[in-house]
């Protein structure tokens, strides 16, 4: 066996899949002009979703929604066999498989609508003899079809690539940081003592984020299913236990109102003040949101009661502390610390920015709310990408994965 065969193949099928969705992204719907683009240099919700998601929200392309409804789906299924864990196990792999393929339909559709209204009202077509809702019809036709196959991709890379499915939309993320800097380029990267100091905490955030993402909580637990030389074990969770679904979730829900009011032409100030980062009260409602369900999605990616179901049934403990409910009430105690402190740092990096533009009245600050919100993203990722990638290295290295085994046959 050629070492690290696997790990090679895996990297292909990755740097191929991502190579044909980013030129994906650059098909543009045959039906409007190719250099059309919806305009505008403010932070929106809208912007930061496309490119949380992947997504090409100013310009109709193929993959305009990206990941979006994928990445959706994946999170609320997750929820869904987790709350539903005894009839969910009853479900063959088909069947599950099957039912995302039918949400992630359900999603695209959803979110399609708010995104047609938005490109139709803003570009004017290039076809004649289409009616409104022939266009309207067309043009969503096209972009719920880019969505599945992203999602079919996103799928292949999971199951034959590195990083997870996720990892599609590192193009996305990296266009969205330079965008960030082109809106902020007057302002700071024409002067070289700006530029400097955004450096400077480009370089600490990146360092204290990504000592934080990889950090982890660790309980010592007694593993008497082993054998005596391996039985000191240890359960542990990441110190940021919602990790960036809080993020995408939360722009979500801050799109939605303001363009479904908007495609229903429908106003309220009130409302809209709400969920607009723009203004000070949509800037706080996305920082608590985010914060909700940071807290949230902690007990999401970490479930006591099931973890300390797992530990009894196997025969594991945490040391010093007596096995079922006593273990789950102590798991539940520390992920409740963390993820309220947790939680806060995502809020902060994304509000922090838009706080400060909105008191000083200065959109170049504003503006760095996408640039660190992508680059928590951005990590987040690369950590995934890292595990897998040193996952299929090292276990080259060890004979353990490599015997072959011969079968000895009798004559008879």
């Amino acid at each position: 066996m050629k070492k690290y065969q696997d790990l090679t193949h895996r990297l292909a099928v990755t740097f191929m899949l991502i190579a044909v969705y980013s030129l994906g992204q650059s098909i543009p719907v045959p039906l409007f002009d190719m250099s059309f683009r919806v305009g505008g240099g403010q932070v929106t919700t809208g912007k930061l979703l496309s490119m949380i998601t992947g997504g090409v929200f100013n310009s109709p392309t193929l993959f305009s929604l990206g990941m979006g409804p994928y990445m959706v789906v994946s999170i609320l299924t997750s929820i869904i066999f987790l709350a539903a864990r005894d009839r969910m196990s009853q479900m063959s792999q088909d069947q599950k498989g099957l039912l995302q393929i039918w949400l992630t339909l359900v999603f695209a559709i959803l979110q399609v609508i708010p995104l047609t209204f938005n490109i139709l009202n803003n570009a004017k077509p290039i076809v004649h003899g289409f009616s409104p809702l022939q266009l309207f019809l067309t043009t969503a036709l096209i972009f719920i079809t880019g969505a599945m196959i992203a999602a079919w991709m996103a799928g292949i890379n999971a199951q034959f690539g590195v990083g997870g499915p996720f990892v599609m939309i590192i193009p996305g993320i990296v266009t969205g940081i330079t965008g960030s800097l082109k809106l902020v380029n007057g302002s700071i990267l024409m002067h070289l003592d700006r530029l400097l100091i955004l450096l400077a905490v480009t370089i600490v955030f990146m360092y204290l984020t990504t000592a934080l993402y990889s950090a982890e909580y660790r309980m010592d637990v007694q593993r008497i299913g082993i054998d005596r030389r391996s039985k000191d074990g240890y359960f542990a969770f990441r110190i940021l236990i919602g990790g960036t679904m809080p993020l995408m979730f939360a722009t979500t829900f801050m799109y939605f109102p303001i363009y479904i009011m908007q495609a229903l032409k429908y106003q309220n100030t009130t409302v809209m003040n709400l969920f607009d980062v723009t203004k000070i009260q949509g800037i706080w409602m996305y920082g608590i949101v985010i914060y909700l369900l940071g807290f949230a999605f902690s007990f999401v990616n970490v479930v006591p009661d099931q973890t300390a179901k797992d530990m009894k049934e196997s025969g594991d403990y945490v040391i010093g502390v007596q096995p079922g409910i006593t273990t789950e009430r102590y798991i539940t105690r520390r992920v409740i610390f963390f993820a309220v402190f947790g939680s806060m740092f995502l809020a902060i990096v994304v509000i922090f920015p838009m706080l400060l533009g909105y008191w000083l009245h200065n959109r170049m600050y504003t503006n760095l709310s996408n640039y660190f919100a992508m680059l928590f993203v951005l990590i987040s990722i690369f950590d995934n990408l890292r595990q897998d990638i040193d996952m299929l290295y090292y276990k080259d290295s060890y004979g353990l994965f490599n015997v072959k085994v011969k079968r000895r046959g009798r004559a008879s």
